[in-house]
């Protein structure tokens, strides 16, 4: 697995240092440490989920701090399980990060040519990572169920080719998030797929008419229909459902419960001068998922 698990402080989180290597800081966080209190025990990034906002934000900050970025720099969607996809820039900076309601109006998907962080929210879905070096251009993804069968990963890199992007050279990463050891679906979410895929190798039947759903596959599949090469595909393969001291997980918990934060953003030179985090790497290995 080329992602690798830091511990910095009282916080755990995972990284890419491939991504690292050239300039682009990516990151998802776990549960661990923050302040947030039960059922959003403790790192819990998301307002909308009836956390105590005082908490949220200073788990917020916390966040920013492995980053050495400002709230002012750093933008947030509302997600409203859409394909939905904007670019943002300089003038976006701050917008969802200190309330709901300067966030960036029902999208999914945010994307940019600036330094600006970009942070989207997770407790199951797919989180998506995109990075097109001709653009000098990242992107982040919020893809659940419907996001996946709706397509929003090829809808991403439409927005960047669209911009003159090259997707040949484009590099994806799919993140931690509900993995096919535990996503048990019905007749109405697998119909969803089959009336939007060519082929749906990645529902694997069960009894009852029910389905195992490997969302990461999925993923997978429309990424290399929109040409990602293989290799530039990096897959956490690590389950949020399956993992409960690391991860929060709305398949396992319920509504009420936490959420994690994706992260991404292109490293400026000021923030090359500061240098590295001096992050540790962990010693934790999660369980990885799989149907066998």
């Amino acid at each position: 697995m080329s992602w690798k698990w830091h511990r910095q402080g009282d916080l755990t989180y995972l990284t890419l240092p491939k991504w690292q290597a050239e300039g682009i800081d990516l990151g998802f966080s776990t549960r661990v440490g923050g302040v947030s209190q039960v059922p959003y025990d403790r790192f819990n990034l998301g307002f909308h989920v009836g956390d105590n906002p005082l908490a949220v934000l200073e788990n917020r900050e916390r966040w920013l701090g492995l980053w050495k970025v400002p709230w002012s720099r750093v933008v947030v969607g509302e997600q409203v399980h859409g394909t939905n996809v904007e670019w943002v820039n300089e003038e976006d900076g701050g917008r969802g990060f200190r309330e709901l309601e300067t966030a960036i109006p029902a999208v999914d998907g945010l994307l940019t040519q600036s330094t600006l962080g970009l942070m989207a929210f997770f407790a199951d879905c797919v989180p998506l990572f995109f990075y097109y070096p001709d653009l000098k251009a990242v992107g982040i993804a919020h893809a659940g169920w419907k996001g996946t069968a709706q397509k929003i990963g090829q809808r991403v890199i439409e927005c960047f080719e669209e911009a003159g992007g090259c997707t040949e050279n484009a590099w994806v990463a799919i993140g931690p998030s509900i993995g096919p050891c535990c996503y048990s679906v019905d007749e109405r979410v697998a119909e969803q797929f089959r009336l939007n895929y060519k082929k749906t190798s990645f529902l694997h039947p069960q009894e009852d008419r029910h389905y195992l759903l490997d969302l990461w596959e999925a993923n997978r599949t429309l990424l290399l229909e929109k040409g990602i090469r293989p290799e530039n595909i990096d897959i956490a393969a690590t389950c949020t459902a399956d993992n409960p001291n690391w991860f929060f997980s709305h398949r396992r918990e319920g509504a009420r419960t936490g959420r994690m934060a994706g992260w991404i953003s292109k490293r400026s030179a000021m923030h090359d001068a500061r240098g590295t985090r001096g992050t540790e790497y962990s010693n934790f290995v999660p369980r990885t998922s799989s149907l066998d």
